[in-house]
């Protein structure tokens, strides 16, 4: 018989514990006074378990489960199943799913996890198995996607200020918002990043020319490129930027993200570690900050489940060695880059690069590149309220 749980270290009586001292009583004619004292329990315990031993024999001396025989209160088996169900159907929350089948949350939740639906992700995934893939050569697949966020206000937003300050509803207070538009290549994770004011085909399609040209520049040859469905991804003007390019056009299914799993993803990090990682002040300090981030995070050496770290072929679960990531501005034939200020601006048109970094193919941006290691460099600077890991 296997023990229904694992003796404490310290128990005073063991199944072999208990065997010697009904013996005592049973085979050495102990009275029950004399057996307690001598083991050190309560006259009422060697009754209980010479009664067992009496009833059961050696099965009788094991360890018995406390759960009740019987329980009026326990959920009926038709709501349980009617809790999995809406798990597996449609992927809800405890709490959602306790409001809908007149349980606790916490009812809920204990009926997910004994199913083994405890986490979300555990659950009946749209597509089983799950495929993961990786291509076989540099440019064979180019991932393509954009990134909405709000734009910060002068002075910070309700976030850093709190609701109801002064002026939050002004016009002047209106920002609008930023795009990240980011390509990153399948098999190398080498990633092209560029922040924008807009998503217009006619801006997806300059930053796919300028990513183009990137990877071309570090012997990557685009052949396809993996879109949503998204207006200017479906427009003429990207399907003909796309052909000039040499670059076959493909298209994830409707209400299908993972088919583009690695750069949304990426964004994914972006936002948990870059974007909202703190209150911003301005979108300008918001913006400086990118470059920073995207420095450390190309250099960070802990394995992560993101496409630009996760275990996966070509690395063998290190962060990969040409996974060179360039942070960018709009380029300054179009205007003056928002994150960066006028100084940014001269020294970029003049030349002279900020420290640590060099000078790349679109003007008014820089990129950090990997150094080699046989000449280690210092840490890169963390950006305000970063995280070192």
């Amino acid at each position: 018989m296997v023990h229904a749980r694992t003796q404490h270290p310290n128990a005073p009586l063991t199944p072999e514990g208990r065997r010697r001292m009904v013996a005592c009583v049973l085979e050495g004619g102990w009275t029950i006074e004399a057996t307690a004292e001598r083991f050190q329990v309560d006259a009422k315990t060697v009754r209980k378990w010479r009664d067992r031993y009496l009833t059961e024999g050696d099965a009788g001396l094991m360890d018995r489960s406390s759960r009740p025989h019987r329980c009026p209160n326990r959920t009926p088996d038709d709501v349980a199943a009617r809790v999995v169900e809406l798990r597996r159907r449609r992927r809800w929350g405890a709490d959602r799913i306790a409001h809908q089948t007149g349980v606790a949350p916490s009812t809920a939740q204990r009926i997910l996890t004994e199913a083994g639906l405890g986490r979300l992700d555990r659950g009946d995934r749209v597509s089983e198995p799950v495929l993961r893939y990786v291509r076989d050569r540099p440019g064979e697949l180019i991932h393509v996607d954009v990134k909405k966020l709000a734009a910060i206000p002068p002075g910070g937003g309700w976030r850093s200020r709190g609701r109801g300050y002064e002026g939050e509803g002004s016009q002047n207070r209106l920002v609008g918002y930023r795009f990240i538009h980011t390509a990153i290549d399948d098999r190398t994770r080498l990633a092209y990043s560029e922040i924008h004011r807009d998503e217009k085909a006619a801006t997806a399609v300059g930053f796919w020319k300028r990513a183009v040209a990137w990877f071309a520049a570090r012997g990557i040859v685009c052949e396809r490129v993996l879109t949503d469905n998204g207006s200017c991804y479906k427009s003429g003007l990207w399907h003909r930027a796309c052909a000039e390019t040499g670059t076959t056009v493909k298209k994830t299914r409707p209400r299908r993200p993972q088919t583009n799993g690695k750069v949304e993803r990426f964004h994914r990090i972006l936002l948990e570690e870059w974007a909202y990682i703190r209150p911003w002040t301005s979108e300008n300090q918001r913006h400086d900050a990118y470059n920073g981030f995207i420095h450390y995070y190309k250099l960070s050496s802990t394995p992560r489940s993101t496409p630009l770290g996760h275990p996966h072929q070509p690395t063998r679960g290190q962060p990969p060695q040409r996974a060179q990531l360039v942070a960018t501005s709009v380029p300054s034939e179009c205007h003056r880059p928002y994150g960066l200020s006028r100084r940014s601006c001269s020294r970029a048109s003049t030349g002279t690069p900020p420290a640590g970094r060099t000078r790349t193919v679109a003007r008014g941006a820089w990129e950090t590149r990997p150094v080699s290691p046989a000449t280690p460099s210092p840490p890169p600077a963390v950006p305000p309220g970063g995280r070192c890991r």
